[in-house]
């Protein structure tokens, strides 16, 4: 499956030139784990469709996350140095040609939708699964109230984890239900993604106490450091943890019906970076 990501990614890149294709490269190339496209494709696979005919969505959803990071580490957002254990995006290429790269890369994901050999009813339906997912009542909100840090309360801090991270899992599952002409899962579905990102969220913050740059790949200055609350500031990292454990735990009984779904969902609890 991991092959066929790379491959549509190699693909995807391909009429793209100058530099900017160069950042754009350099980032989405970095080493990344590839969840969200892994979740779309392996939920398709659970409802015994050819994954196939999710590759060009899965693809657009990487190109959408990969931006998001590029723009996240610029000097005007988390001013981060490393990502990935890699210079960040402006580093190597520059302010500007990073923030064209983000763009670059948003854009390209949904002309690769539009690529799909699909139904044009479902390519619509997965424009405007991306679209409002990763825009400004999503993605961009959830990031909007992360640049405030203006928690007052537990219930916020997740809030701003269901937009940030939430959604763009809920892309994952919501195209894979589309393609697999199963849109009376899409609202189920929908809400188990939003609860998966946040856990995943909450195991970033702890991952991030516990094995820091060495095996995080981020810059050394952590969370914590900036005074940037996290779920470990609100419940300690033992509560943070429980809590965490609980929710996979809780995934998986879910899970049932979807076996190789519920194995990746393992894989991540499991996950040191």
């Amino acid at each position: 499956m991991i092959d066929l990501i790379e491959k549509g990614i190699e693909t995807a890149l391909k009429p793209y030139i100058g530099t900017v294709k160069d950042a754009m490269a350099y980032s989405i190339n970095s080493n990344g784990k590839r969840t969200r496209p892994k979740m779309l494709l392996t939920l398709l696979d659970d409802l015994n469709v050819d994954v196939n005919m999710g590759v060009n969505a899965a693809v657009a959803l990487e190109m959408i996350h990969t931006y998001s990071l590029v723009h996240d580490d610029l000097p005007a957002m988390d001013n981060d140095d490393f990502r990935r254990h890699k210079p960040t995006n402006h580093k190597v290429y520059g302010e500007n040609m990073a923030i064209l790269a983000g763009d670059g890369l948003l854009t390209a994901s949904m002309n690769e939708v539009l690529n799909s050999k699909l139904k044009p009813e479902v390519i619509l339906s997965l424009v405007e699964i991306l679209s409002r997912n990763a825009g400004a009542q999503g993605m961009i909100l959830g990031q909007e109230i992360d640049i405030q840090n203006n928690f007052n309360n537990f219930e916020d801090l997740t809030m701003s984890y269901q937009l940030k991270t939430g959604c763009l899992f809920a892309s994952a599952f919501e195209m894979a239900v589309v393609i697999a002409d199963r849109s009376d899962l899409q609202s189920t579905m929908r809400d188990l993604a939003y609860r998966i990102g946040i856990a995943f969220q909450y195991q970033d913050d702890i991952l991030e106490i516990e094995n820091g740059f060495e095996l995080m790949g981020k810059s050394g200055e952590s969370d914590s450091l900036k005074d940037k609350k996290t779920i470990v500031s609100f419940l300690g990292i033992e509560e943070a943890n429980k809590l965490t454990i609980s929710m996979f735990n809780d995934f998986s009984k879910e899970l049932q019906a979807y076996p190789k779904l519920k194995q990746l969902l393992i894989e991540l609890l499991n996950r040191k970076f």
